[in-house]
């Protein structure tokens, strides 16, 4: 052997660090290494595992549910002084920027129409009615709106059919989505054709599966005029959601939510006692204040009409774990649309323009002038639109409900569109013969609005001429459909079952007596109303 292979061997020896290397490389370096008399330096050894960072846990998958209260034909921003809020171009521009969200009509699946959407635009119902803008054109300006700004299901509003059943379907397929009503059955399918709603849909997005359940008001059935829910029945809200529930599991939903066109606290004994059902969110409208609170596991939120806020609901889940356990938190927040926030989206804009330009060439016509204008509920509303009727129809007493005015009459010109606004509803008048008994009974209604009579004491009232109504004598009394057949509790159908169809739009006696009144910023309106 070589003295080099002898110095290599003895250096082995020494040196068993340099063996377990087993490199060629390194094992030249020690043996350099021998021949300078210094030992091989060892090679680094590796960092414990125990040393090394923890791998960072994956991002977790979001769905994000925007929810909107009835839009209510309010599709420009409203406000005074510069504190205009809302508006859907607004709001679009919003859900846009801030969540990603995909514009433009929802897919016969109910796919958005971008691949890899995250969001799901949903509405609590009641849609068309509000100002000239979406009533003039019985809310169709709305619906287009509403395509545009990719609203996936509705629950179905009490004030849908307002238009007429034919409008109403034609609307729903303007805005390409679903209205939702799983407590609204079909008792005669030959009179109900067309108005067969789903109770619940089902919409996938990232592989997460919600299910959508909807909820009709009480008074959809009751209040709609005559021929327009024919064929329907409402069942209770608890039966309606108990097979409505689980059927939506059935079909694959990992979470559900429930729209409503009722105040959700109604609905908080029928959650406390079925917990069981796991519903995540419970969405809805009609409630006198704004509510954003839990029932158990449940979250139960209030919108109020229109676009000045919105839900933003931004669900988390697992997609490893199985088909209904996926979910792993819910986070919700009310959002105020600021208009001057996101960028409005433009196509909206336009569309919102065009039937602006339209409203404004049909409706633009100044009939009148009002300086301080006319609150909703005040004396001066009731003697310029009821007061307006009576004239017209030559009737003793005319009887309208508050509620059926739906906005105060703005400071400034009276134009055709003003009266539209505040009167959005289409209702046609009628003439009935009501004796004064009967007629007492229905003017002590909390609702009446009224022109002719003025009370006298409890359940007592006086004609215009300041007599006591005389129980036996047959009164002339104009009202409109909706009164006539039993809306907000009146029961003129009962007591004139033989009215005089006068064919008549509700608006167009305002429209004409204003002209006739010819109201100037120097002798305003409100001057020249009768006493």
């Amino acid at each position: 052997m070589s003295p080099i292979s002898s110095r290599a061997l003895s250096c082995r020896e020494s040196s068993s660090l340099s063996l377990r290397a087993a490199v060629a490389v390194a094992l030249l370096a020690g043996l350099a290494a021998c021949d300078k008399g210094t030992p091989p330096a060892p090679p680094p050894e590796k960092a414990p595992e125990a040393n090394k960072a923890p791998p960072k846990p994956p991002e977790p998958s979001v769905v994000t549910l925007l929810i909107t209260g009835g839009l209510g034909g309010q599709l420009a921003p409203a406000g005074e002084g510069g504190q205009s809020k809302g508006g859907a171009a607004e709001t679009l521009g919003r859900w846009v920027a801030e969540d990603k969200h995909c514009p433009g009509p929802v897919k016969a699946d109910g796919q958005a129409s971008c691949a890899d959407s995250t969001t799901l635009a949903l509405a609590t119902g009641d849609h068309w009615n509000g100002p000239a803008l979406s009533s003039f054109f019985l809310g169709q300006p709305t619906a287009a709106v509403m395509a545009r700004m990719g609203y996936a299901a509705s629950a179905l509003g009490n004030h849908e059919l307002d238009f007429g059943r034919e409008q109403f379907l034609k609307n729903a397929e303007i805005g390409q989505f679903p209205f939702l009503a799983a407590n609204l059955k079909v008792k005669d399918p030959s009179l109900a054709k067309g108005l067969e709603l789903p109770a619940f849909k089902v919409f996938d997005r990232k592989g997460l599966k919600v299910g959508v359940v909807g909820l009709t008001s009480p008074k959809t059935v009751t209040s709609a005029m005559a021929g327009r829910a024919e064929g329907l029945d409402l069942v209770g809200t608890e039966e309606a959601l108990a097979s409505a529930i689980p059927e939506a599991r059935k079909a694959g939903a990992d979470v559900v939510v429930v729209l409503a066109d009722i105040c959700p606290t109604d609905l908080q004994p029928t959650l406390e006692k079925h917990a069981d059902w796991k519903v995540a969110l419970v969405a809805g409208g009609r409630c006198p204040t704004q509510i954003d609170t839990k029932v158990g596991d449940t979250q139960v939120v209030s919108m109020a009409r229109g676009l000045e806020k919105y839900l933003r609901a931004r669900i988390t889940f697992d997609p490893s774990k199985p088909a209904g356990e996926k979910v792993t938190g819910i986070e919700t927040k009310l959002v105020d649309v600021e208009g001057a926030g996101a960028t409005p989206d433009p196509e909206t804009v336009k569309a919102i323009g065009d039937a602006k330009a339209q409203l404004d060439q049909k409706l633009g016509e100044q009939v009148g002038f009002t300086k301080k204008g006319i609150k909703q509920g005040t004396p001066e509303m009731a003697r310029w639109v009821a007061g307006s009727m009576r004239e017209a129809l030559g009737a003793d007493v005319v009887v309208l409900n508050r509620k059926g005015i739906r906005q105060d009459l703005p400071v400034g010109p009276i134009t055709v569109g003003s009266v539209y606004s505040v009167l959005p509803y289409e209702n046609s008048l009628m003439l009935l013969k009501v004796k004064g008994a009967d007629l007492a009974a229905q003017l002590a209604n909390p609702e009446a609005l009224l022109s002719g009579v003025t009370a006298a004491g409890k359940g007592k009232f006086k004609d215009a001429k300041g007599k006591p109504l005389d129980p036996k004598k047959e009164y002339t009394v104009g009202t409109v459909e909706y009164l006539y057949f039993g809306g907000d509790g009146f029961e003129f159908e009962k007591i004139a079952p033989d009215p005089t169809e006068t064919g008549m739009a509700w608006q167009t006696p305002v429209v004409e007596w204003t002209q006739k009144l010819k109201s100037t910023e120097a002798k305003p309106l409100e001057k020249s109303l009768p006493k």
